[in-house]
């Protein structure tokens, strides 16, 4: 297990006990089901497998793999060998759904995985992960701050989050050059019908692109000012000022008038 890391990997090991047993304590007792994204040596894995009935790792790195199936070969931990980006979350989870997902995400793509997850209330219901604080603070920010954006408002679609607390450099091994955050995140089902959503994340993408223009130039061409104000929407403010539901309003109101 004493392997160095895979710089390709952007792996950051986290070793301090403290933190580890916190991630671990945000989880709640059901479902007894826990899904680990990347748990490296196992540091976070055997405290999950000393508190929950079933633990699934899903390990990327081939050279870790021999040595957490060595370590956790007498417990109810299974290592599986696959990508998070790529592997079929519902298709993996679903016979045994809900789940719980703990994970020290990697800083390069922490944010995808997320985006994979956050749509997966049918199969996951609270997820205690570890990302970049920048990261995490975009994750969280509401409707008028800086950070508040996409990935804001992806969120508001399918959860509810939470930073539980900042983690320091030195809680990993090796130390990042960043603050990490771990988050607490609850899914649950959207409000809106999936074509709905989609147009209006879609709407908000291309906004967000210039956040500093007043609404009304951020989406243009493809929406009228007209339409804003049918939303209800202010045409001069910034496109970071409007919530998932103002998108929301405006993906009907632009589908409406029968453009797209």
């Amino acid at each position: 297990m004493g392997r160095p890391r895979r710089k390709r990997l952007g792996q950051h090991f986290l070793t301090d006990r403290r933190v580890i047993g916190r991630i671990a304590g945000l989880l709640e007792d059901d479902p007894p089901r826990v899904l680990e994204i990347g748990p490296g040596r196992g540091a976070l894995t055997g405290v999950l497998a000393q508190r929950f009935e079933r633990v699934l790792a899903l390990e990327l790195d081939e050279h870790l793999i021999p040595g957490l199936e060595e370590r956790f070969a007498d417990q109810h931990v299974e290592i599986l060998h696959n990508d998070a980006l790529t592997v079929p979350f519902a298709t993996l989870l679903k016979e045994e759904a809900p789940w719980q997902v703990a994970a020290n995400l990697p800083y390069s793509v922490g944010t995808a995985i997320l985006r994979r997850l956050l749509p997966l209330h049918g199969v996951i219901s609270r997820l205690a992960v570890m990302l970049q604080l920048e990261v995490a603070r975009r994750i969280v920010a509401q409707p008028g701050e800086k950070a508040h954006g996409l990935l804001a408002l992806e969120r508001a679609a399918w959860a509810d989050a939470r930073i539980a607390f900042s983690v320091p450099p030195q809680a990993f091994r090796p130390r990042p050059r960043v603050m990490s955050a771990v988050l607490v995140i609850d899914l649950h089902p959207s409000r809106y019908d999936a074509e709905t959503l989609n147009r209006a994340l879609a709407l908000a993408a291309h906004a967000l692109t210039t956040p500093r223009k007043m609404l009304s130039n951020a989406v243009r061409p493809a929406v009228p000012s007209g339409d804003l104000l049918a939303a209800g929407l202010t045409p001069s403010c910034r496109p970071g000022d409007v919530d998932l539901d103002g998108w929301v309003r405006l993906a009907k109101t632009y589908r409406a008038g029968g453009d797209g």
